[in-house]
């Protein structure tokens, strides 16, 4: 058996430590969690960008790769539609709280909220029938 790349090895370091981060928000208190979120949802230097950074390097490959044969057109294919539909989010739904996370997080934390918050509505998470 080979030995890991260096890829894969940061690979999974960075899934590690993604995984770390979320255990830590599920944790953190309102202010903390506005933060991090901000920080890593919203920022142009956070992980969001960062990842739809990858998705789009993984669909310039993926192109590469099945021009000569070597991926299917499908897998390019995925990827470029993975990459607008997270461009859609970064810039329709996360980028428009940005500035309420940020108020969030710069604001002292309090020991109870000064007026009772809106109830946020259950989300509805649709599948993808075939």
């Amino acid at each position: 058996m080979n030995p890991p790349s260096a890829a894969d090895v940061l690979t999974d370091h960075i899934v590690q430590q993604l995984g770390q981060l979320s255990t830590h928000l599920s944790q953190a208190g309102p202010q903390e969690a506005a933060r991090l979120l901000e920080r890593a949802l919203v920022s142009e230097d956070g992980i969001f960008n960062g990842v739809w950074d990858l998705v789009i390097s993984g669909g310039v490959a993926a192109q590469r790769y099945a021009e000569d044969g070597h991926f299917p057109s499908e897998v390019w294919l995925a990827l470029s539609r993975t990459s607008n539909a997270l461009g859609g989010l970064a810039t329709d739904t996360l980028a428009e709280q940005q500035e309420a996370l940020r108020q969030i997080a710069s604001h002292p934390a309090s020991d109870a909220p000064a007026a009772a918050p809106a109830k946020a509505p259950a989300l509805v998470v649709r599948g993808r029938h075939r």
